[in-house]
């Protein structure tokens, strides 16, 4: 299912963040509500982060986010945090990116899923997923590297697999390739910093 580009909403803001509202969904789109400032009507913002042409920046409620037109990083206190402002899924819904009719699409792909070592249930860090629409080609690449290891397959041979990681990764690094756009080719989980960085350019490593 092809989503149409969110108008841009201006970055400035009079009024303090409601945080409640500030959420980072589908990894290309920031949206938040400013508070109630009565009687004016509540601001909402939606803010495209896949198609900024200059430096952009956000910093409120614990939360940093920047981009630029190659990069995107949002940033939070704990990775708690960081993954309640992605709606609690880490990378969630995976887009290609296209043109329709003189605007930016984007192709709803697959669904990705990071869990991490919760002490109780989840005691590794576990990648997988699943396709959730036909636009990825056959011939899709996806890449799972820890602190710089050996790359693991993801999808291969047209088919997603678990991949399994020690309880002490510190840094994951997900890779993609395919003859299709798609809207990030590299994604970087800084788990020490509560970090995630998405690439729109990335060479795929060779091993």
């Amino acid at each position: 299912m092809a989503v149409p580009l969110l108008c841009l909403a201006p970055v400035a803001t009079a009024a303090p963040i409601d945080c409640t509202t500030l959420q980072a969904a589908a990894t290309w789109v920031l949206s938040y509500q400013e508070q109630e400032q009565f009687p004016n009507p509540v601001k909402k913002v939606n803010q495209n982060l896949y198609t900024v042409t200059k430096p952009f920046r956000l910093a409120a409620c614990g939360v940093v986010v920047t981009a630029t037109p190659q990069t995107y990083t949002i940033q939070a206190k704990s990775t708690k945090a960081l993954l309640a402002v992605m709606k609690n899924a880490w990378l969630g819904d995976f887009y290609g990116v296209g043109r329709r009719a003189g605007a930016t699409v984007f192709y709803e792909a697959a669904v990705l899923d990071i869990d991490l070592p919760d002490g109780l249930f989840t005691t590794t860090v576990k990648v997988s997923g699943y396709f959730a629409g036909p636009y990825l080609p056959k011939d899709i690449l996806m890449a799972v590297r820890a602190d710089g290891g050996k790359l693991l397959p993801l999808v291969y041979d047209g088919s997603f697999r678990k991949v399994e990681l020690s309880p002490e990764v510190k840094t994951l690094e997900i890779y993609v390739r395919s003859s299709k756009p798609v809207l990030w080719e590299r994604w970087v989980l800084d788990v020490v910093h509560s970090k995630m960085t998405f690439y729109k350019k990335a060479a795929f490593p060779a091993k």
